[in-house]
């Protein structure tokens, strides 16, 4: 198994989700982390990153999914394993929130779920 680093886009994605489903605007969140993992394939894929049938699968979804459930939740939820970069990021989507929507949008022109 290749193990290749989440970047920030990814991330933020990822972010996206966790932020729609705690308003209410997700129902089936395994669903949302498939298309992700989908695009995530596809993007990978552009960009020429070499990975394997593994990557950003969707069990390795839902472990980051979780990961950003700690951060969000301050420990309440979730798994402890989360990277510095995902601290980092839901930190920026919270006290630089233009920036974080700037990123997703461009996210999502750039790489569309359908």
């Amino acid at each position: 198994m290749l193990k290749i680093k989440w970047d920030v886009e990814e991330i933020i994605s990822l972010i996206n989700i966790y932020k729609k489903a705690s308003n209410g605007e997700i129902q089936d969140i395994n669903k949302e982390l498939s298309v992700l993992s989908k695009v995530l394939n596809k993007r990978a894929d552009l960009l020429g990153i070499h990975h394997d049938e593994k990557f950003r699968n969707l069990n390795g979804m839902k472990m980051m999914y979780q990961n950003v459930l700690y951060v969000a939740t301050n420990g309440e939820q979730g798994l402890s394993a989360a990277s510095q970069a995902i601290y980092a990021v839901f930190y920026m989507s919270q006290k630089s929130p233009d920036v974080y929507e700037m990123i997703l949008a461009e996210f999502n022109d750039r790489y569309p779920s359908n």
